[in-house]
């Protein structure tokens, strides 16, 4: 059985023009140690999806139907009780807005040591400290000593997630959900930041979900690649496969685009048009307005995610 494993998961959002669904039917798992990403356009789903797992959704949402079994438990059936429990120790997250995890009338150093306590009651203030230090040092922050008597307003963006960064660390979740976890920090630390990632799936086996629009960066991170749009999955794979030989139409329109030296003529390819508004979604396959290859069937009926040379795709292409 795998760690985590989603089943037909569709969740919705209320809003003052009626009930709209974001994610629908959506199937997943992830294997210990595992990383995978998952990439798209904004308002591809992609938020929701990790904000859904970890039972994070803000309170105009709900949970249409299916399960979320992470370790032979329901998430989705869980009270807020049992919830906070899995919460860290079990999975972590990442936010995309560093800032909201973090408590603005407490020193950095204080709320790194709330961290070692949770995940080893009774350890000795001077052990304490140190593992402190030693995951602020890890992320590359510099002057751990002054950063951690800091408050969170007095870090900038990219401090900020490096010290959320730092608290994973410290916790040793089974799995860690990255939302855009390097979109405030610059080149170099992004690496950083990867090579960390995988320290930690190597060292300690934790699963990662790793969340971002720069399918270059998940490149450099992941072993599988699932691409959303429209709250759907539009393939699912083995990331080598998927980058160097793309089967869905919309998932080789983000790669045209990703920019290259080794393009000719210097141009990038667009995909034409925008994504779709949830509350008014298209009839059929959910990328054929914006699909060069669509197909009359493809305006009807919205095909089905099918197995193909070894990974998962929802296109009539290869029904």
């Amino acid at each position: 059985m795998s760690l985590l494993e989603v089943n037909d998961l569709s969740v919705g959002y209320k809003a003052l023009a009626g009930k709209f669904t974001v994610l629908h039917n959506i199937n997943f798992s992830l294997e210990e140690g595992e990383i995978v990403g998952i990439v798209g356009e904004s308002g591809s789903g992609k938020s929701t999806f990790g904000h859904a797992i970890i039972r994070l959704l803000p309170p105009n949402s709900f949970i249409e139907k299916g399960s979320i079994i992470f370790q032979g438990k329901d998430l989705v059936k869980l009270n807020e009780k049992e919830m906070t429990k899995v919460r860290g120790t079990g999975i972590f997250m990442i936010l995309q807005n560093p800032l909201n995890s973090l408590n603005p009338v407490k020193r950095i150093g204080d709320q790194l040591l709330e961290a070692v306590k949770v995940k080893k009651p009774g350890v000795d203030e001077k052990e304490a400290n140190e593992i402190v230090l030693n995951a602020v040092k890890d992320v590359r922050l510099p002057d751990p000593e002054e950063i951690i008597k800091k408050y969170p307003h007095q870090l900038s963006g990219g401090q900020i997630q490096r010290v959320v960064i730092a608290m994973a660390l410290i916790l040793r979740p089974k799995i860690l959900i990255a939302d855009e976890p390097t979109s405030a920090l610059d080149v170099t630390i992004q690496a950083q930041i990867v090579k960390l990632f995988k320290q930690l799936r190597d060292e300690e086996k934790i699963s990662i979900i790793f969340i971002s629009h720069d399918i270059s960066l998940v490149y450099a991170i992941a072993d599988r690649l699932v691409v959303m749009y429209a709250g759907r999955i539009m393939e699912d794979g083995n990331i080598e496969d998927v980058i160097k030989s793309p089967l869905h139409p919309y998932t080789q329109g983000l790669i045209s685009s990703i920019p290259s030296i080794t393009k000719k003529d210097g141009g990038l390819k667009a995909i034409e048009g925008s994504p779709p508004s949830f509350l008014v979604l298209p009839m059929g396959c959910k990328f054929n307005p914006r699909c060069d290859r669509v197909m009359e069937k493809c305006k009807m009926k919205e095909p089905e995610l099918v197995e193909v040379k070894g990974r998962k795709v929802r296109c009539w292409l290869y029904e």
